[in-house]
């Protein structure tokens, strides 16, 4: 196909859709929108009242499992987190009255306890920084 022949194709083309848009112009500018002739250029198709309500409740589904979700993920955290505190209150209970023999160094004892609250804290942060995150980002 000459580089001419293609020139002339693409300028009927334009032409073709300059008269699409004129006819739909015209049909809605004198109130006659049910023209017989459908436009050739993709135009968004109508939502119908079905379709809206069908993706609402969508929407609404995955927002009531995101929040199931979240139920779940934090009662599991805070089981463990829970476990893991009557777990330091169970050893500085030994430590603070030498139960069995149990006596850790006093710097070991300390890191242990100041680390294990720590790690408890960051968790909670983390996991409440992204199980509920601002709107603003």
């Amino acid at each position: 196909m000459s580089a001419k022949r293609r020139e002339q194709e693409a300028k009927q083309a334009v032409k073709d859709l300059q008269r699409t848009i004129d006819q739909v112009r015209a049909g809605i500018e004198t109130g006659n929108t049910k023209s017989k002739k459908r436009p050739t250029s993709p135009t968004p198709l109508p939502v119908t009242f079905d379709e809206k309500i069908r993706k609402q409740q969508i929407e609404n589904d995955n927002i009531e499992k995101d929040q199931k979700l979240k139920e779940t993920t934090l009662r599991i955290l805070f089981f463990f987190l829970t476990f893991e505190t009557i777990i330091i209150f169970v050893l500085a209970f030994f430590q603070g009255f030498k139960v069995g023999g149990f006596q850790l160094e006093e710097w070991s004892f300390r890191v242990v306890i100041a680390g294990t609250l720590s790690q408890i804290a960051a968790m909670l942060v983390i996991a409440v920084k992204n199980l509920f995150p601002t709107k603003d980002s």
